[in-house]
């Protein structure tokens, strides 16, 4: 990960950038939700926490290994 990048998304956290965020959709049709496998519960955006203690920045995994 870019050094400006993990610079940033540590000191702007956001659940959308923690490793325990995931993403869920039931099917095609129906719009997707974030869940917090850490804490089991829905995330909604409108009441975004963004201080939590458990955050930790998702790496991103290179292709080439």
């Amino acid at each position: 990960m870019d050094s400006k990048i993990k610079k940033y998304r540590t000191k702007h956290k956001k659940c959308k950038w923690c490793k325990y965020c995931k993403i869920n959709k039931i099917c095609i049709d129906l719009p997707y939700y974030y869940t917090c496998e850490l804490k089991d519960k829905i995330i909604t955006w409108e009441s975004l926490p963004r201080l939590c203690k458990w955050y930790e920045i998702k790496e991103e995994k290179k292709e080439n290994e």
